[in-house]
C-alpha cells in the first residue's frame, strides 16, 4: 500500500498541483493543499478506483472548495517569472481575469487550457454533462477576452 501510494505520488503530484495552483493562483497555498489532498489519498481505498487522474482532481478539487469554504477570501495572484514586460502584463491580464471568474468557471477552464483535459474527462470530474462543460468554457472564455479588451 505504501509503496503504491508513494508512486501515484510521484505519477500525479505535478499534475495535480497545476491544478491547485491554478484554481489559487498562491504557491504556499497550493503545497498545502497538495499535501491535503494527499493525506485524503492515503486514507482512501484506492485500489477500487478505476480512473485515478480524474478522480485525483476530484479530491484536488473538494480539498480546494474546502479551503473556501474556511477561508471566505479574495486569493491572491501568484509570483511570476521575470520575462519581457509585455509578456508579464499579458500574463498578469489573464491570471486577473481567471482570479475573477466565478469558481465554476474558474475550474472549468483550467482543466481545459491548463490541464489540458477533454470535455468528457471534464464532465466526469465535474458531474455534470458535457454541453455544460462546453457552456462553462465558453462562458469563462467570453468573460476572460471581456476583461482583456476591457
Amino acid at each position: 500500500m505504501k509503496l503504491e501510494i508513494e508512486l501515484i505520488y510521484k505519477q500525479y503530484v505535478d499534475y495535480i498541483y497545476g491544478f491547485i495552483y491554478g484554481m489559487v493562483q498562491n504557491k504556499a497555498v497550493a503545497e498545502d493543499l497538495l499535501q491535503d489532498t494527499f493525506v485524503k489519498v492515503m486514507k482512501s481505498d484506492i485500489d477500487k478506483i478505476e480512473n485515478m487522474k480524474a478522480w485525483l482532481i476530484t479530491v484536488a478539487r473538494n480539498t480546494v472548495y474546502d479551503h473556501w469554504r474556511r477561508e471566505k477570501r479574495k486569493l491572491n495572484l501568484m509570483p511570476f517569472i521575470r520575462r519581457k514586460r509585455r509578456d508579464i502584463d499579458l500574463k498578469l491580464d489573464i491570471e486577473r481575469g481567471i482570479e475573477k471568474l466565478s469558481p465554476k468557471l474558474k475550474e472549468v477552464i483550467i482543466l481545459r487550457e491548463i490541464n489540458q483535459l477533454n470535455y468528457k474527462e471534464i464532465a466526469d470530474i465535474l458531474d455534470v454533462e458535457i454541453g455544460t462543460v462546453k457552456s462553462r468554457l465558453n462562458r469563462a472564455r467570453k468573460e476572460l477576452r471581456d476583461s482583456l479588451e476591457g
